[in-house]
């Protein structure tokens, strides 16, 4: 019962952090489950660091699995081997992956020399793509089957 009396600030403290931090993540999971089962009614083309054209209703035969990211993102660069080593496996099978970034593209490409990836990376000029999805926080993932969003996770 001391340790609680002599550190009853600190566990107030750290417990509005963590009301503070759940708050915080309420509307991200609000927003992401607002977005699943929504049609793509756009047209929407990537273009990848290779000036490579994609369209996302031409690929509708295909998973997409779009994947929001930063080059500071702590989790982001736990996560793109991951998605390497999934679109490795998958690639044959059907599935697409496009990392998605709105950072400077020299600062891209040096990070992926570091850090090489096989699936397209797409500079999101005008951050368009981050407004069209909503997107709130790194990294957000995006699985879309017959141009239906069928999962979004933050």
């Amino acid at each position: 019962m001391d340790y609680i009396k002599e550190n009853l600030s600190t566990i107030i403290i750290l417990g509005i952090l963590i009301v503070y931090l759940l708050y915080q993540r309420i509307p991200i999971y609000l927003n992401n489950s607002k977005m699943e089962n929504l049609t793509l009614k756009e047209e929407i083309i990537l273009t990848d660091l290779n000036n490579q054209e994609y369209n996302l209703s031409h690929l509708k035969d295909k998973t997409i699995v779009i994947n929001f990211w930063a080059t500071w993102c702590l989790p982001c660069k736990v996560e793109m081997p991951l998605l390497e080593s999934t679109y490795k496996d998958l690639k044959s099978d059907g599935l697409e992956i496009f990392g998605i970034t709105s950072e400077d593209r020299t600062l891209v490409k040096n990070y992926l020399q570091n850090n090489p990836v096989s699936y397209p990376i797409v500079i999101d000029k005008n951050y368009f793509l981050t407004n069209y999805f909503n997107i709130q926080g790194y990294p957000t993932i995006i699985i879309i089957k017959n141009n239906t969003i069928v999962d979004v996770a933050t």
